[in-house]
């Protein structure tokens, strides 16, 4: 009985915190590296990185200007055979785990769509984990190809924002 109550909450729309725990960053040799932190003792269970490209303005509607306020297209989900990666298991890492953005470390159980390994303009990126079993938050990080390019040397691209790994670490501890 308490399973079955413990079920229906979850199934009524008790969902997780998407907080900001993961940071993505240019590697020494360009290429996107991340990094996922679960918070305490958690462990990343599930992960996954996919891909949206901008949708074209409405027929009849001007591309807003330079310097204007008004709202980018909508994201748009690509097929999910085109591009990203999905990976499960029992647990996938222990703790915080570093990896390059294409390449998730080759002890995951990775079930990968599509051949593209690079970052491309027009495109918005998102990366999830969760903790294994049920948790209350999963870690996200939301970037463009155009958000990685404007990294000073030694910054990190979390919480939709540029900083230094000492403030994703302070944020990370904020957070959690």
């Amino acid at each position: 009985m308490a399973l079955a109550l413990v079920g229906a909450g979850v199934l009524s729309g008790c969902s997780a915190a998407d907080l900001p725990l993961i940071s993505v960053h240019n590697g020494v040799d360009g290429t996107p590296q991340v990094t996922m932190v679960p918070c305490g003792k958690d462990a990343i269970g599930t992960a996954d990185f996919y891909v949206h490209r901008e949708s074209a303005a409405s027929p009849g509607t001007a591309a807003p200007s330079l310097g204007s306020t008004a709202p980018s297209p909508a994201a748009t989900p690509l097929p999910v055979s085109e591009d990203g990666w999905m990976a499960g298991g029992s647990p996938l890492a222990p703790g915080t785990v570093s990896f390059p953005l294409f390449s998730p470390p080759a002890s995951w159980a990775v079930r990968e769509w599509g051949e593209n390994r690079r970052l491309e303009p027009g495109r918005r990126y998102g990366l999830r984990f969760h903790a294994p079993g049920f948790a209350d938050y999963s870690g996200t990080v939301r970037f463009t190809a155009e958000d990685l390019a404007g990294l000073k040397p030694g910054e990190v691209w979390a919480g939709g924002r540029a900083m230094s790994p000492k403030k994703f670490r302070a944020l990370v501890e904020d957070k959690c």
